[in-house]
């Protein structure tokens, strides 16, 4: 009798292992499949290029990587706003096997989202939901709609990373006062540290974790036993905003971090929620609007009725999930960005981390479900859901497949999405279709009047034409508002219009412009060669041997930022050989053709 018992013991364990394998293989074949479409999707330009083909040259090198931690995403430190730089190293490692080419950051994003799914699975099933039912969850969670946004865009890394480091940090601290095993503390320490480093969300991490040790758990333990988990949270955090404080050297504006942003990022909440359960109108760059809004409040009273009716005694946990999902979707609530207005009011990708707070409620939801209905039968039910689910994630994630599929989208969920137009309008220039350009540039100025850039890349167009004028015209637009998007790089548009004025012989003008972007830009070379080229032909057409003296200081500011610069070299020989300083000319125009500058006709 003993050795039956013990038998089918043993086939109860081997039968278990083999529908954890199956559990497995079906958590990394399904988004597997359902994504690896993604390999072959091209940049979207929004960020991506920003942060990976611009800096190319850095991130391809490995012996860069401490500058992951002195520089933000986009490897600047002026105007940064963002420390990531766990996700710059994931982009440096994506480069060393890679290359340039958007195929192996797009798998990259793939498979960490695979590991999530897996690490999800077992982090349910270790806070107490049956296995069968936490793969349902992870696997649902694998193929969400509203969560392909994540996978699809590159630089949605920083979440996925900082989701799997969280529930690795969550699995690593369970284990550990399951097993009493000190190498738990050790992983703990590890894998904390870099979800630490993928995201400032993870402040609330540690405050989760013992919430639900001591409220949901109610475990009684001694004070010993968490003070190494202090600590590491303590020297983590520590470390983490040590660094940071050299990259992010200014305080956010007002108007972009604080409780007015939070309390304008509110909908984020209700709408999130709704598209999470019904997947409305998702889009690549959305703004909030008043159907998603409402028919998310209506979901979570549905949500919250039925948690209510079918959880009679048990609250801890519906607690618990409903505090995960405020904890992590809340602090990103306090900054909105400056660009709210005209491209973009919140970001589906940052429910990826949040969002399991409601799969933790679902799952209780479930396992009161199951007591009463076969799990075969609640199986069958979701087969068909996740079919659905799986389509509409299939569809919505080819929008990512290139740049204008991924601007239109934006467009189709917002005929007034000003930045969209705009940057559908540049693919279309730099594709030389000019007038698909021109009319995007036309619907985002009808979209935002104020918003300079479509301005600004009308006028580079019309610059590329040939046509001065109208280019002239037009970048003179974009500066009219200048002081209206602080994050706006105006620098260029100083550039080019002075640039247009000297090409029409408007050099009063010209001499005008440039003194207001030197004003704001005192570093920019090109700002300072070209006021030497306004005082040079001013010099010309007026014979005027003062102007030539202006223009060889300006171009003597020039060379000193930037000592290759062959065009100055040699118009300030030039202008020395009109005040004839023959050596002095003769030594400029002769490093002038040593960089390759042989001047103009």
């Amino acid at each position: 009798m003993k050795r039956n018992k013990k038998n089918k013991q043993t086939e109860n364990i081997k039968v278990s292992r083999n529908r954890l394998k199956v559990y497995l293989l079906f958590l990394v074949l399904v988004p597997l499949v359902l994504y690896f479409r993604v390999v072959n999707f091209q940049f979207t330009t929004l960020d991506d290029t920003h942060i990976i083909s611009a800096n190319y040259d850095i991130i391809s090198n490995i012996n860069n990587l401490p500058q992951a931690f002195t520089h933000d995403p986009f490897m600047n430190t002026k105007r940064a706003q963002f420390y990531r730089p766990i996700q710059t190293i994931s982009f440096m490692l994506d480069a060393q096997l890679g290359g340039k080419e958007a195929r192996i950051y797009h798998l990259s994003n793939l498979i960490w989202h695979i590991l999530v799914v897996i690490a999800l699975f077992f982090f349910l099933n270790m806070i107490g939901i049956k296995k069968d039912i936490s793969f349902l969850l992870a696997l649902f969670f694998s193929i969400n709609p509203l969560l392909a946004n994540a996978v699809a865009w590159i630089p949605a890394r920083g979440d996925i990373l900082l989701c799997f480091f969280s529930l690795l940090s969550f699995i690593t601290i369970l284990q550990y006062f399951s097993t009493g095993k000190t190498v738990y503390i050790l992983l703990h320490a590890i894998v904390f540290l870099l979800a630490v480093f993928s995201k400032e969300t993870v402040v609330f991490l540690p405050i989760l974790i013992l919430s639900y040790l001591y409220f949901v758990e109610k475990k009684k333990f001694l004070v010993k036993n968490i003070i190494p988990f202090i600590v590491i949270w303590g020297i983590s955090f520590v470390l983490f905003y040590y660094l940071r404080q050299f990259v992010i050297h200014r305080n956010m504006l007002s108007e972009s971090f604080g409780f007015i942003p939070f309390i304008k990022n509110l909908p984020t909440i209700p709408i999130t929620f709704g598209k999470f359960i019904f997947p409305y109108n998702i889009s690549t760059m959305p703004f909030f609007d008043n159907t998603a809004l409402i028919l998310g409040i209506v979901l979570i009273i549905i949500f919250a009725a039925i948690t209510i009716k079918v959880i009679s005694g048990e609250w801890r946990i519906v607690i618990y999930g409903a505090l995960w999902f405020l904890a992590f979707s809340i602090p990103p609530m306090f900054f909105r960005p400056y660009i709210s207005s005209i491209g973009y009011e919140y970001l589906n990708f940052r429910a990826y981390l949040p969002i399991i707070g409601i799969l933790i409620i679902t799952g209780y939801l479930i396992e009161y479900l199951s007591g009463k209905v076969p799990f075969k039968r609640i199986l069958i039910i979701s087969i068909p859901i996740l079919l659905v689910y799986s389509l509409i994630a299939f569809n919505h994630s080819s929008v990512y497949a290139n740049p204008v599929s991924f601007f239109t989208s934006a467009i189709e969920s917002s005929s007034n999405n000003a930045m969209a137009y705009n940057s559908r309008g540049v693919v279309y220039f730099n594709m030389r279709r000019n007038e698909e350009a021109i009319a995007d540039f036309d619907n985002s100025i009808k979209a935002c009047t104020t918003y300079s850039v479509p301005y600004l890349n009308k006028g580079l167009l019309y610059r590329s034409l040939g046509d001065h004028k109208r280019s002239e015209y037009y970048l003179s637009l974009a500066l009219n508002y200048d002081t209206l998007y602080q994050k706006v790089d105006y620098e260029n548009t100083f550039v080019k219009l002075s640039s247009e004025k000297l090409s029409l012989k408007k050099y009063e003008e010209a001499i005008e412009v440039i003194r207001k972007g030197i004003g704001k830009y005192p570093d920019n070379r090109s700002l300072h060669n070209n006021l030497g080229l306004a005082y040079f032909y001013r010099g010309l057409t007026k014979m005027n041997l003062n102007k030539f003296e202006e223009s060889i200081s300006d171009f003597n500011m020039t060379i000193s930022l930037d000592s290759r610069s062959g065009e100055a070299y040699y118009f300030r020989g030039t202008a020395y050989s009109k005040l004839n300083k023959q050596a002095e000319a003769k030594d400029n125009l002769k490093r002038a053709l040593e960089l390759g500058y042989k001047g103009k006709d």
